[in-house]
C-alpha cells in the first residue's frame, strides 16, 4: 500500500508539473474588463443638472490591466461620451466646459475655435445607452477621457509590470 500511494503522488506530481509548464507555454490571456460611463442624467434634463457634473465618470478609473486586454465600455447615462485615448490629459472640445488647454486628441484651435477631432479606433463617441470596445496597446500606460466632458477620466496601467504613474 505504502508503494501504491507513494507511485500515486507521484503520478499526480507529474500530472501538475505538465499542465503548469502548458499553461506557461500558453501565455497571459487578454482580460476583458468592463467599464461604465455614467453621467447620472437623461438627454431632456442635461441643463437641469449641471451642477452634478461631479458625478459623472468612468468606473472605474484606475485600472490594472494584462497586455492586450479588451475594454468593454458601456454608457449608462443619458449623454453622448467620447473615450479618447491621450498622452496627457486636458480639456475637451466645448470651450464652456473646459478648464485646461485641449488635449491635442481631443481638438485643436482653428481660427479662435476648438474644433473636434473625428472619431478613430483612439478616439470613440459612445452615445447614450451604446457599447464600444477598446484594445490596450503593449506596455502603455493608457489614459482615457471623454473629449466632451474632460474631467471624466481613466488610467490602465500594465498589471505585469511596475509603473508608478497612474495619472
Amino acid at each position: 500500500m505504502r508503494k501504491s500511494t507513494l507511485i500515486s503522488f507521484g503520478l499526480v506530481g507529474f500530472l501538475a508539473t505538465a499542465l503548469l509548464a502548458f499553461a506557461q507555454d500558453a501565455g497571459p490571456q487578454p482580460s476583458q474588463i468592463n467599464i461604465d460611463v455614467r453621467d447620472y442624467c437623461d438627454p431632456t434634463s442635461f441643463n437641469a443638472v449641471l451642477g452634478s457634473v461631479g458625478a459623472w465618470r468612468f468606473v472605474p478609473n484606475q485600472i490594472r490591466a494584462h497586455e492586450g486586454a479588451t475594454l468593454n465600455l458601456q454608457n449608462l447615462g443619458g449623454e453622448t461620451h467620447t473615450f479618447t485615448r491621450v498622452k496627457r490629459f486636458g480639456g475637451g472640445f466645448v470651450s464652456v466646459l473646459n478648464f485646461l488647454p485641449p488635449a491635442p486628441e481631443c481638438a485643436q484651435m482653428v481660427n479662435g475655435s476648438l474644433v473636434p477631432q473625428p472619431p478613430s479606433p483612439d478616439n470613440l463617441f459612445i452615445p447614450a445607452g451604446t457599447t464600444a470596445g477598446a484594445t490596450l496597446h503593449p506596455g502603455e500606460v493608457a489614459r482615457f477621457q471623454c473629449c466632451i466632458h474632460p474631467w471624466m477620466r481613466v488610467t490602465v496601467t500594465p498589471k505585469d509590470e511596475q509603473h508608478t504613474e497612474l495619472h
